[in-house]
């Protein structure tokens, strides 16, 4: 999808197009799916008729664009990142209990980030970060789909086929059910300690809690990859972060 401006008589720039459901969701509406519904059951208004068509164009800054009543104004900047967490950083804006939140990894101007796809205290990898609540929702929820993947290191081997056969099936944990989409072993051989899991759910611990039914204890838990962004090829040193268009995940 293109973006491109409007000029002016001076040839100034003074607004840009993009497509009504982007710009819904821009604007905080919810994901794309959700902003299209709003559109196709008459909801959207665009300068004062009611928009139907997926494939408007709206001029940020020119069109007036509603839902109900209300006048939508999309955030004027944006901020996504990704930072690769190391273990003992605590996916929180503060916690009395640990002084070690990931924000401390961050410049001040970022403390107020949404995190997308926390990891607990003691895992590491790909954290996503963004003041776009949209955006966040969008990355973490199942109904997008998106998929993460983890490497694990156990304590203990335990069988490959029964860990991939078990996770890839599910089974209920304290009233929730856990899938895995994918299980690798990473060592040759029937019994392994190392294994690659990719998930789309997102419950806590979720990878701990699967591998411990199955008696192994996790002892490096790293995440590696959230869709089609990746610690290869985003190259960050483990503590650092790098910023991001946000079209490098919402074209």
């Amino acid at each position: 999808m293109g973006e491109k401006g409007t000029k002016d008589k001076t040839g100034e720039e003074s607004s840009k197009e993009i497509r009504i459901n982007r710009f819904l969701a821009d604007c905080g509406l919810g994901s794309r799916r959700k902003v299209e519904e709003l559109i196709l059951s008459g909801k959207v208004k665009v300068n004062g008729a009611v928009e139907k068509n997926l494939s408007t164009k709206i001029r940020v800054g020119s069109d007036i664009v509603q839902v109900g009543n209300k006048k939508l104004v999309p955030p004027t900047e944006s901020v996504f990142l990704a930072l690769n967490k190391p273990k003992g950083f605590l996916c929180s804006h503060s916690d009395r209990f640990h002084s070690n939140t990931v924000f401390e990894l961050l410049p001040k101007k970022y403390g107020k980030l949404f995190i997308a796809g926390r990891l607990d205290l003691d895992s590491r990898g790909l954290l996503l970060l963004s003041d776009q609540g949209n955006l966040v929702q969008e990355i973490t929820h199942p109904s997008e789909g998106s998929e993460k993947e983890y490497e694990v290191i156990l304590e203990e081997e335990l069988d490959a086929k029964e860990v991939k056969d078990r996770f890839t099936k599910g089974f209920m944990d304290e009233g929730e059910f856990l899938k895995a989409e994918k299980v690798v072993s990473l060592t040759k051989g029937e019994e392994s300690s190392k294994f690659r899991v990719i998930l789309k759910q997102g419950r806590k611990r979720q990878i701990r809690r699967m591998f411990s039914i199955l008696g192994g204890r996790v002892i490096d838990l790293q995440r590696i990859r959230i869709g089609k962004l990746s610690l290869e090829k985003l190259k960050i040193g483990e503590g650092k972060f790098v910023l991001l268009d946000p079209k490098v995940w919402r074209p």
